[in-house]
């Protein structure tokens, strides 16, 4: 389809899948980032040096952004994945921008950056305005509390702009990572004086489903998603399975506010097990089909607008959602 704007962009349809949590790592990423930031982690300037990324160690591809866009999209064809959301982990790229226009839609980000920051703000009406979907936050990696009162400017930002911002708290493969900023509880206070941001918990909170879902009660526009191989259940004393915890995840907060995805990088295979695993999960709870098409697709592209419509307005079928999660 073409938008008023004129851009070409992917459109679904009940039985497509979006992942609505994926990355984007490369070598020119990488370069971009290490002459932004020549006194960044060391392990950024390794990776760039060894061209390699991750646990494993795997090759980051050597693609500028136009190529790099038509390699996401083919590896999506493959899966039978409709459309991603990339969350970026690294700030203020013009790679990823240029990834986004390229990609013409059918791969959308989330930008990163520090909300504590005086100029995030002015940042996020950039990137939003370049086609950025949202913000993708990293507390427990970078060691902030979004309940700072710093954070406030941003965050009246992207009330005003109508940005979904997704944010990782939890365990994190990142050796960086303080647990003291895990607890997704921090988070009270925005959400709830910040009930026009949809809020996304990734991995189902990463260990902290709990409080994760607590505050799901609480604040009805806080949702979770799926995304990863969820081995933070290995070290749960509840002892959970995949399907428990969806079941429960889906009991609390209702269909509408759980979303799918696998956590797929682009030094590896996308993670076609973990789809399978998830979607065979989904058929076996006995959710409908209109309820599994909440979780699989719809929810991504009402919370991320990954149809084309306006930044900054609520869509009847958000509102009816929401409404329908308040009567739970």
């Amino acid at each position: 389809m073409t938008s008023g704007d004129g851009v070409t962009r992917a459109r679904t349809a009940p039985g497509d899948v979006v992942d609505a949590h994926v990355h984007l790592f490369s070598l020119p990423l990488f370069r971009e980032f290490i002459e932004k930031h020549p006194d960044a982690d060391p392990r950024w300037r390794k990776a760039l040096e060894d061209g390699k990324w991750g646990r494993r160690s795997e090759s980051l591809p050597d693609l500028d952004a136009a190529a790099m866009a038509q390699w996401y999209a083919a590896r999506l064809d493959d899966a039978g994945i409709a459309q991603a959301v990339v969350v970026s982990v690294l700030a203020d790229s013009q790679y990823t921008r240029d990834f986004i226009a390229a990609s013409a839609g059918r791969v959308a980000a989330l930008c990163n950056l520090d909300p504590r920051s005086p100029e995030a703000p002015a940042l996020l009406e950039r990137e939003m305005a370049a086609g950025f979907k949202g913000v993708k936050l990293l507390p427990v990696n970078r060691c902030y509390r979004l309940s700072d009162p710093a954070c406030r400017p941003f965050f009246e930002k992207a009330a005003s702009l109508g940005a979904a911002i997704t944010v990782h708290y939890g365990v994190t493969v990142d050796p960086s990572g303080d647990l003291r900023y895990a607890d997704p509880t921090d988070l009270s206070p925005v959400a709830r004086d910040f009930p026009e941001i949809t809020f996304v918990i990734a991995h189902f909170g990463a260990g902290y489903l709990h409080e994760a879902l607590r505050l799901g009660y609480q604040c009805k526009n806080v949702c979770l998603d799926s995304s990863g191989t969820n081995n933070w259940m290995d070290y749960d004393p509840h002892g959970y399975t995949l399907p428990q915890v969806f079941e429960r995840a889906i009991t609390a907060l209702g269909p509408e506010r759980v979303l799918f995805g696998t956590d797929s990088g682009t030094t590896g295979p996308y993670r076609r097990w973990i789809a399978y695993q998830q979607r065979r999960v989904l058929e076996e709870l006995g959710l409908s089909a209109a309820d599994r098409d909440l979780v699989l697709r719809a929810n991504a592209v009402r919370i991320f607008r990954l149809d084309g419509r306006a930044q900054g307005r609520r869509s009847d079928e958000l509102g009816q959602a929401q409404r329908g999660a308040r009567v739970r």
